[in-house]
């Protein structure tokens, strides 16, 4: 039994894992409600079609596009009707404080880090890194156990239940 525990310990403390997940069908985690967020460093992500911008309330908003892009002025600027203007690429453009923004088509931006970030409901999220101190914690519980399994093992050699004491053996 001794050894049958000690070759469990083992194999759960081994580290190549044994079985392969590859069968496995795995659902990402979701988020369930709309959450606030700061991203950490600078990223680049893809915005869906529709998706609502708003920009900062303390300052101007400096964007520069990376395509040719279609504008349409609306009709209160342009008393007739509303006009399509084309900005070429790389058009700096700055756009005025509290500003709301709705994509029409999938969009690529770079966003800088500390930007605040509102993720909506549904938006899926995946581990990007290993928590190695919650790894270590574990490995150490793991091996602390066994050491001390293997430790206590020798002092009851007769099975009595009681520890055994040394006998000390005088020479005359």
């Amino acid at each position: 039994m001794k050894y049958f525990l000690i070759l469990i310990l083992c194999v759960l403390a081994s580290c190549k894992s044994v079985c392969t997940t590859n069968g496995l069908q795995t659902t990402p985690d979701v988020l369930n409600k709309t959450t606030d967020t700061i991203i950490a460093k600078d990223t680049t992500a893809d915005l869906s079609k529709g998706t609502h911008l708003k920009t900062d309330p303390d300052k101007k908003t400096e964007v520069t596009l990376e395509h040719d892009t279609v504008v349409v002025i609306k009709e209160d600027i342009v008393k007739d009707k509303p006009l399509e203007v084309i900005l070429p690429k790389n058009t700096t453009i700055i756009l005025p404080e509290n500003t709301d923004i709705q994509t029409s088509d999938v969009t690529k931006v770079s966003i800088e880090a500390q930007t605040e970030v509102k993720l909506p409901v549904g938006t899926e999220i995946k581990m990007s890194r290993v928590n190695w101190y919650a790894l270590l914690f574990y490995l150490v519980i793991i091996f602390g156990l066994a050491w001390y399994y293997l430790q206590g093992r020798n002092e009851d050699k007769n099975g009595d239940g009681f520890v055994d004491e040394k006998k000390k053996i005088k020479k005359s």
